[in-house]
């Protein structure tokens, strides 16, 4: 899969002058994690627009390195791979359809092999005002995960300060009991998510939170998911960039705090620090 990837990649750039290319590069570092210290993260993509649709392939590898908590010596990597496909339909000026895949290849844990389905539709409801319903159903080999996604974005200017917001009901449920020998507790999880988007003379910046538990979340408009055993409570994320002739230059940062269940560790933080660069044809 990762061969289709890259050469749907490769075959975009020479025949659609219509296309954007992306590669993305960070650190991550964890706190209080029974077992992960610190990793890389890496993902290429690019999107492909047409008459009244658009075409996104992702491929994602995150390598997070590990210790035992008793010996405090390294231990067996994990190595992650996700494959991402979204394709978005412009039906008329007032509604989009969307539709997205995610396979996940996953060295250590039970979602192993999980598959991501999703789909979704917006309508512009005024000038500047639209709302988005999307479904995403995540097939994992023991259990699975229905999520309901519902959102509000509003666009407006203030001077020359172009912005959207964006106000998020995240709605998540397991449909199973157990992720590996763990027994899931709580099967029903809401979470509230904000961002607000702005741009100034080609300048980007992002900001953004989640509130509330949640678990096996599909984020980023199915283009993301967290498909280990880790119920985060608090997110927080920034991003600032610039737009140049043919290409944008991101910067981001991202906090998270949860519990890794299977481990019944507490208070363990994610911290990741990327660096994107997105070209255009």
């Amino acid at each position: 899969m990762k061969k289709i990837i890259l050469s749907t990649i490769l075959c975009g750039i020479v025949l659609n002058a219509n296309s954007n290319v992306y590669v993305n590069s960070g650190i991550k570092d964890y706190s209080n994690s029974k077992t992960k210290v610190d990793g890389i993260t890496k993902n290429i993509g690019t999107t492909h627009s047409y008459k009244n649709s658009s075409i996104n392939v992702n491929y994602l590898n995150d390598r997070v390195n590990r210790i035992n908590p008793i010996t405090k010596q390294p231990i067996e990597q994990l190595n992650v791979k996700k494959y991402n496909l979204n394709y978005k339909y412009i039906i008329n000026d007032k509604i989009n359809m969307k539709t997205s895949f995610i396979k996940i290849i996953d060295n250590l844990a039970t979602t192993d092999q999980g598959k991501i389905y999703g789909i979704g539709s917006s309508y512009k409801i005024q000038k500047g005002l639209v709302v988005k319903a999307d479904i995403y159903k995540s097939d994992y080999e023991t259990f699975n995960v229905n999520q309901y996604d519902l959102s509000l974005i509003k666009g407006f200017k203030v001077g020359d300060f172009k912005s959207k917001a964006t106000l998020i009901l995240k709605s998540i449920n397991l449909d199973g009991d157990k992720y590996g020998t763990y027994t899931f507790i709580d099967k029903n999880y809401t979470t509230i998510g904000m961002k607000l988007n702005s741009s100034y003379n080609n300048f980007l910046v992002s900001v953004g939170a989640f509130f509330g538990k949640r678990i096996f979340t599909v984020l980023n408009d199915g283009q993301k998911v967290q498909h280990h055993a880790m119920e985060q409570d608090k997110t927080y994320m920034l991003s600032f960039g610039k737009k140049f002739n043919n290409f944008d230059l991101m910067a981001s940062y991202s906090y998270q705090n949860g519990k890794e269940l299977p481990e019944n560790k507490d208070d363990v933080d994610t911290k990741v620090t990327s660096l994107m660069l997105r070209y255009k044809f």
